[in-house]
């Protein structure tokens, strides 16, 4: 691989994204991928483009989702005209629906500061609610929440598509070839170090996932694998026409006629285990969600470890490592957040393009550091789960 301008250490829904993305804007790039493209997380996702479900209008990670969801249908079809390869988009719609009192509560309140910021969002009840979602749903009281504009992708598709598309820009990918250190010289990221050579660049994105941070700049990157167990059922005649949410736990259609019930959330590091406690209690969620899908016919099950910060939020741009970038803790929305990730992170490196979402600043990793340091042996909590790093 010669000199690139950019190089992206992994190949990802995320990482393919920004490659691309750095590629349209004239860069040299190139990507390491320690293993195939799209075969962690972004080929473990359910492919759900949903992001008003649990948003509230105005906070960093909302505005960037819905700016994110807005771009998914042009880049489909950039896509599918480029490489002829269908990423199956659907906007189905999504529904909430309320997991008890409380939650029906929360729904409702919810409602209301979505419709005073103008989000389309719909409450539904009784028949409304059966005919919208395709099938019978065991609601707890209240209203459900319909959102009509969301929309599903297939994950697995998505990424082969922008890989093919990032290719035939230039970029340049290496797969089979994990990054074990960052090239510094004089105090500046110049290039990434591989069991079997190195490679120089310009800069550095780490869009690694689950083990983003791994290579060593220095100082702590707060990403910890959140393993998520998802089960497939092929459901007949009982596949909801939308995604349905509960209490974080969705159904969501895919193409084929199949349905996705998950997911866990578990801090176990990097086993990415199928155990039958997990499926047990997605197949039981399912089907007190939907009770006609007690005669649905279980096709399989599988994991995937999402990359989760402290605070739930993504962990983009600059470092003190000059030369070195994050693209990384994307957590449960790396598909749904791709293509403004990719924006965000072209401007970060570049230099401000056109059409930019929303601002990256909250999303930087300086919102962990101690008085603009980084520390090696800070402790950090996650709120998504019991677990410490």
């Amino acid at each position: 691989m010669s000199l690139p301008d950019v190089l992206v250490i992994g190949g990802g829904v995320i990482g393919c994204a920004a490659a691309r993305e750095l590629a349209t804007r004239g860069a040299s790039v190139g990507v390491v991928e320690r293993g195939d493209p799209g075969q962690e997380a972004s080929g473990a996702a359910a492919g759900m483009l949903t992001a008003r479900a649990y948003a509230e209008p105005g906070e960093p990670l909302a505005e960037l989702g819905r700016a994110a969801a807005e771009l998914h249908p042009l880049l489909v079809d950039e896509l599918r005209s480029e490489t002829g390869v269908d990423p199956h988009y659907s906007r189905c719609g999504s529904l909430r629906v309320a997991g008890g009192p409380d939650d029906a509560r929360a729904i409702a309140a919810l409602a209301a500061r979505q419709e005073r910021a103008g989000w389309p969002v719909e409450r539904v009840e009784g028949d409304r609610l059966a005919d919208l979602a395709g099938v019978a749903v065991a609601g707890h009281g209240g209203p459900a929440l319909a959102f009509p504009d969301e929309a599903v992708v297939d994950p697995r598709e998505l990424v082969r598509a922008l890989r093919l598309s990032a290719e035939r820009r230039g970029v340049r990918f290496r797969t089979g070839v994990p990054a074990t250190g960052l090239r510094v010289e004089s105090g500046v990221c110049t290039g990434v170090l591989t069991p079997r050579e190195h490679f120089a660049a310009g800069a550095v994105v780490d869009a690694a996932g689950s083990w983003a941070g791994l290579a060593g700049a220095g100082f702590a990157v707060p990403i910890a694998p959140a393993r998520g167990q998802i089960v497939e059922l092929d459901p007949g005649s009982a596949r909801p026409a939308r995604v349905i949410h509960r209490d974080h736990f969705y159904l969501a259609p895919r193409e084929h006629g199949r349905l996705l019930a998950g997911a866990t959330l578990e801090f176990v590091g990097y086993d990415k285990s199928v155990t039958a406690s997990g499926v047990a209690g997605l197949i039981g969620k399912a089907v007190e969600l939907v009770p006609a899908l007690a005669g649905a016919r279980f096709v399989g099950a599988w994991a995937g470890l999402r990359p989760a910060s402290p605070d739930g939020l993504p962990i983009l741009g600059a470092t003190p490592l000059p030369g070195y970038f994050l693209a990384a803790g994307a957590f449960r929305n790396g598909i749904l957040l791709a293509p403004a990730v990719a924006r965000l992170i072209a401007d970060a490196v570049l230099g401000p393009g056109p059409a930019a979402p929303a601002g990256i600043a909250p999303f930087m990793l300086a919102r962990f550091l101690r008085g603009g340091e980084a520390g090696r042996d800070r402790e950090f909590r996650f709120t998504a789960g019991n677990a410490s790093w």
